[in-house]
């Protein structure tokens, strides 16, 4: 039996794990790794939603490394949103996630409590398809009992991955009320490689678009012309 390639090979693995390793509870981001939350270490930080890989220790430590301030991540539900595919691959082999505003659905995310230091870590890794935006009257729901009515978050410009006017949801990311069909990384991988390069491999597909920046590029626009619209919640969008 042949072996899988999206098991053996590192880069096609990373494509197809994404969203990563999305916890169930709270923790305080130290030195590259979960440990115990800490509330009061969210003193003087912005609430900044992360809904997709940012929900992630490990995509956390590839963006900040192990040498950094604790930075305190906490579970939450999203109310009236959901969590769907961006209109774009990512540099190495994802359909990232959008936030979508979705009356009905309650979303699972993460709040990363961010320093003006951190946030400057950060945003170079999202503004290539994101706009940095404070959401207000909200209902973001925090582990512990608290509920707040504005956060920030990183928010597509580029559309949403779709059929029939409809996006998909990340299968990955869990949902209460969900009305949007969900599929999961490797099918939404699929999917495009349908619309894109019907016949060829999955595994040489992502990889094409993983080594070659001008397939990518000619890709995501593909990808942009037959985008669902955006649609989000009352927002005002923050220069970076």
């Amino acid at each position: 039996m042949n072996a899988d390639p999206f098991e053996t090979d590192p880069a096609l693995a990373r494509a197809v794990g994404y969203p990563y390793d999305i916890t169930n509870h709270s923790f305080t981001f130290v030195d590259g790794a979960a440990a115990l939350f800490d509330p009061a270490l969210r003193s003087g930080r912005r609430p900044v939603i992360g809904y997709g890989s940012n929900q992630s220790p490990i995509r956390l430590r590839q963006k900040y490394g192990t040498e950094h301030a604790p930075i305190p991540v906490q579970r939450a539900w999203l109310d009236d949103h959901d969590v769907v595919f961006s209109a774009h691959f990512s540099s190495y082999g994802s359909l990232p996630a959008a936030l979508r505003y979705v009356p009905g659905t309650r979303v699972a995310v993460a709040v990363n409590w961010l320093s003006e230091v951190e946030l400057a870590v950060m945003h170079p890794t999202e503004i290539d398809s994101y706009h940095f935006a404070r959401l207000t009257g909200i209902s973001l729901a925090l582990d512990g009992g608290e509920t707040i009515e504005a956060a920030w978050a990183y928010l597509s410009f580029r559309g949403h991955v779709g059929e029939d006017a409809q996006p998909f949801a990340l299968a990955e990311v869990a949902a209460e009320g969900r009305q949007l069909t969900a599929i999961t990384q490797r099918e939404a991988l699929a999917l495009m490689r349908d619309r894109l390069a019907p016949g060829e491999p999955l595994d040489a597909f992502v990889r094409a678009h993983i080594d070659d920046p001008a397939i990518r590029a000619a890709r995501v626009r593909a990808l942009e012309v037959t985008a669902v619209p955006v649609f989000h919640a009352a927002h005002e969008v923050e220069a970076v």
